[in-house]
């Protein structure tokens, strides 16, 4: 705080601590022990009895705070001369306080005045707000804001927009939020089978859908992809991705690549090129597997762990963000169409389940209605997991959904390096 005040310009003698009595000694030796005019207070007791001393015949007090108003009349008795005010400012009335919030505002735009440093904090990150006040920590203020709705007039990006989920969160979004003009990107664009009837759909549902094929990877791409919106841009919906599998050993850098390309360039190149941009929504469309691992997939696991991180560094930021972490989806469009039975049957003894689509919907708006930088909207069987659980084969991060066996009563007894060993050769 005292680097902000000495940044306005004050004198390093003028300052002093309102935490201890000791400011009255040092500002009456800055003044040559002729105090100041005027006190504008906020403290209370013996700090104000302080602040009191330091002001001469005709010197004014302004109480600004609440914890220790003190009567005018006893004041005029026990400090002759100086003049005590009370302040309040619903005092004068809700016309009067337009009138002066309108000037006050106006003076801020024509920059006579400059504003305090603001801290922003989401409105359901209150107790976290007003425990950072408590700390005493902050400089200027510490503002609320209420979370904006994805403005119907503005344009809402989706990459992967042509894709099973893509195209399902495009209707979602105009269905359910009222977005009226989406830009849907992919490799491919209107080229892609199916769209025209995807866009034929969304028209009927009232909204404008424009395809454009980008390879969001390449930040050129999205640099002129963005710089040509006829309407600013309020949301991002990032759910581009592809999957590359393979034992770890044996990935190759092209693998590799090709995964966290999509992924992680993209998303990075969203993030860069929208920070001077008023949006409502930055979602990331992560998985699971990057929590829990998943066989075969640890380039998609990284990837997607990126992204967890970097909704995180953006709402450290005062950005908005979100990275969901899917589970499995049902609908064949979603990860599921890639996958093959044995696969699908692989997930299920592993207590994955599929995510109907409905519920998945439900989930992404409920999403919208929390402040977290990472949720992992996820199907389970408990059932399966206990199964895990027993073969002491269960991630970590789901061991306490499940009731863990006794030590050593794991399948088989033994660590699991012993239980290996009694295995027969093929």
């Amino acid at each position: 705080k005292w680097d902000a005040v000495r940044g306005l310009g004050v004198a390093a003698e003028r300052i002093a601590s309102s935490r201890d009595l000791g400011f009255r000694e040092a500002f009456l030796a800055a003044t040559g022990g002729e105090g100041v005019d005027v006190v504008l207070n906020a403290l209370a007791g013996e700090f104000v009895d302080a602040s009191l001393d330091l002001l001469p015949r005709g010197g004014r007090f302004v109480e600004m705070g609440k914890a220790d108003v003190r009567d005018a009349d006893q004041m005029a008795q026990a400090r002759p001369g100086v003049r005590y005010y009370s302040f309040d400012l619903l005092e004068a009335g809700p016309e009067r306080i337009q009138q002066l919030l309108t000037e006050i505002v106006g003076l801020f735009e024509r920059g006579v005045l400059r504003h305090a440093p603001i801290r922003t904090w989401d409105v359901r990150r209150g107790v976290e707000a007003f425990r950072f006040l408590r700390e005493g920590r902050n400089t200027g203020k510490v503002v609320l804001t209420v979370p904006a709705p994805l403005d119907p007039d503005g344009t809402v990006l989706i990459t992967g927009g042509t894709g099973g989920l893509g195209a399902l969160f495009a209707r979602h979004l105009v269905a359910r939020h009222g977005v009226r003009h989406l830009l849907l990107v992919s490799r491919r664009g209107a080229a892609v089978e199916g769209v025209a009837e995807l866009v034929a759909g969304l028209r009927e549902l009232g909204a404008d859908a424009r395809l454009v094929a980008c390879d969001v990877s390449d930040r050129g791409q999205v640099a002129e992809l963005l710089g040509g919106l006829e309407r600013p841009l309020t949301g991002v919906v990032h759910a581009a991705g592809v999957l590359d599998d393979g034992v770890l050993a044996a990935l190759t850098p092209d693998q590799v690549r090709r995964v966290l390309r999509p992924k992680v360039d993209a998303a990075l190149h969203l993030h860069e090129l929208t920070r001077g941009m008023e949006l409502s929504a930055f979602v990331l469309f992560s998985s699971v597997a990057a929590l829990i691992g998943s066989p075969g997939q640890g380039n998609y696991a990284a990837a997607n762990a990126f992204l967890d991180a970097l909704a995180a560094a953006r709402r450290a930021e005062g950005l908005p963000a979100s990275s969901l972490a899917w589970g499995l989806w049902a609908d064949a469009g979603g990860m599921a169409g890639t996958l093959d039975e044995a696969e699908l049957r692989r997930l299920a003894r592993m207590g994955t389940a599929a995510l109907p689509t409905q519920l998945g919907l439900e989930l992404f708006d409920q999403a919208q209605r929390l402040d977290d930088a990472m949720l992992v909207p996820v199907r389970l069987e408990l059932g399966a997991l206990r199964s895990q659980a027993r073969s002491g084969m269960l991630p970590p991060l789901l061991r306490g959904l499940v009731k863990s066996p006794a030590k050593g009563a794991a399948a088989g007894g033994g660590s699991l390096a012993q239980r290996l060993a009694g295995v027969a050769e093929a």
